[in-house]
């Protein structure tokens, strides 16, 4: 007998079993074949990440302890929007608190993407961003709940460096995915070989 397909399943409550920090809910499903399935996942606002890149070419990356890995990461700016925040907004929000950095004079984001991750455990959304070029604009300050915690510092690594981290001190699939997008797109802009097409690109954009 076939038991049907889930997207075909009835909804009969939803329950928050934890409202904050981050909301865990249980929905009880009704399966078209009968079968009564409960389905836990994480329901979290949009987020975004963002590539930030300098006039010479560099990444800026940040370097944070993560308490779930229980060891030290090396990821790309990144949180979640405040609601009715725009994600454009709140990427350069988090840019902004995270690494010290502004968008120069004249930059804009690049949207990159919307991508989700973990379907089977979240129904997270990513915004992916290229901010280029990047500016200093003081002190990290990052958030007042919970960063002050993370052992936050930032890492400045040219971009072809990063690409070939991947795998190695890169290993969250987030920022490996985001930073292809970045290469692709700044090849799309400008197209050469290697470093000289980010160049090329971040110079044009600084003008």
């Amino acid at each position: 007998m076939d038991p049907g397909s889930m997207r075909d399943a009835e909804l009969i409550s939803t329950e928050v079993l934890l409202a904050k920090p981050k909301r865990f809910v249980c929905e009880m499903l009704r399966m078209p074949d009968g079968q009564e399935v409960d389905w836990y996942y994480s329901d979290v606002p949009e987020s975004v990440m963002v590539v930030p890149v300098t006039t010479s070419g560099s990444v800026i990356l940040v370097r944070q302890y993560r308490h779930n890995l229980k060891c030290d990461t090396l990821e790309l700016p990144a949180g979640v929007a405040t609601k009715g925040e725009p994600p454009e907004t709140a990427a350069q929000r988090e840019l902004a608190e995270e690494t010290g950095y502004a968008l120069a004079d004249g930059a804009t984001l690049k949207p990159l993407g919307r991508f989700y991750a973990l379907p089977s455990e979240t129904n997270k959304w990513v915004n992916f961003f290229l901010a280029a070029p990047v500016i200093p604009t003081g002190r990290a300050l990052g958030d007042t709940e919970i960063e002050k915690y993370f052992d936050m510092g930032i890492v400045e690594m040219p971009f072809e460096q990063v690409l070939d981290e991947i795998g190695h001190s890169v290993h969250g699939i987030e920022t490996a995915g985001a930073l292809m997008l970045a290469s692709k797109q700044l090849r799309r802009t400008h197209p050469g070989n290697g470093e000289d097409a980010v160049l090329v690109t971040l110079s044009a954009s600084a003008q």
